[in-house]
C-alpha cells in the first residue's frame, strides 16, 4: 500500500513537472525540458517541443494513476510491477515527445491534421471538367 502512495505521488510530481512546459513558461535552458539540436536551434521549435512533452508527461501520470487505482488489488500489487507500469508510461510518453520534435516544421507550427485535411480534401477532377485547382484551364490564347 504504501509503495502505491509513494507511484502516485511520483504521478502527481510527474504531471506538476509538465504544466510549465504546457504553459510555455520554461525557456531554453540547460535543465529542463527536451533537449536536440533542433529543439534548442529556435525558440519556436523549443516552445513547441516542449509543450508536447508536457502534455505527454501529464497523460503519461494520468494513465499510470488510473491504472494503480483500478488494478492496485490485482496483478499489479506488487511494488515492482506498478513501478514498470509507471517507467513504460513515462518512457513512451518520453519516445512520444522525440517523436514529435522531428514532425515539426520547420516554421515552428505544429504538424497537426493540416497537413493530412489538405491532402484528403485535393480530389481528383471529374474526366471531362476543367481541375479547379489549376488557373491556367480554360484561358484561350488570343491570336
Amino acid at each position: 500500500m504504501l509503495g502505491t502512495i509513494v507511484l502516485l505521488v511520483l504521478c502527481i510530481l510527474t504531471a506538476i513537472a509538465g504544466v510549465p512546459l504546457i504553459l510555455k513558461l520554461i525557456p531554453k535552458n540547460d535543465i529542463y525540458g527536451v533537449h536536440t539540436e533542433r529543439a534548442t536551434s529556435r525558440a519556436e521549435f523549443w516552445y513547441e517541443v516542449n509543450w508536447f512533452a508536457g502534455w505527454s508527461l501529464v497523460a503519461a501520470a494520468a494513465l499510470t494513476a488510473l491504472a494503480l487505482g483500478f488494478y492496485n488489488g490485482t496483478y499489479l500489487r506488487s511494488f515492482w510491477l506498478q513501478l514498470l507500469a509507471y517507467a513504460i508510461m513515462v518512457g513512451i510518453a518520453v519516445a512520444a515527445s522525440f517523436w514529435y520534435e522531428r514532425e515539426v516544421t520547420q516554421n515552428g507550427k505544429r504538424w497537426s491534421l493540416r497537413r493530412k485535411r489538405n491532402s484528403k480534401s485535393r480530389r481528383p477532377p471529374v474526366p471531362g471538367q476543367p481541375d479547379p485547382r489549376r488557373h491556367d484551364q480554360g484561358q484561350h490564347a488570343k491570336g
